[in-house]
């Protein structure tokens, strides 16, 4: 299923745990994005970060890729989800 979400930088696991049920307002630069699903999108970007390419990386690629995003906060069943994802 694809979800609305917002992606943002924060100092600290701290920071980004607080944001769970207001979202990062002006506490954290953000940008928001409609219709993804926000862990394979964190692995496809980072795959262009590390090989800038025109087209998607192939589906084995994405699956492979290491380290998938943690969870800052336990996942509830309200849609909402915080995530950390950290270089490998």
């Amino acid at each position: 299923m694809a979800h609305d979400i917002v992606f943002f930088l924060a100092a600290d696991d701290e920071t980004a745990a607080a944001t769970r049920l207001r979202g990062p307002g002006d506490a954290c630069e953000s940008v928001t994005c409609h219709c993804i699903e926000p862990d394979s999108a964190i692995a496809e970007w980072d795959m262009y970060f590390e090989e800038p390419s025109a087209e998607a990386p192939p589906l084995e690629q994405i699956y492979a890729w290491r380290p998938w995003p943690e969870w800052v906060t336990a996942p509830l069943n309200d849609g909402v989800e915080v995530l950390l994802c950290r270089s490998g």
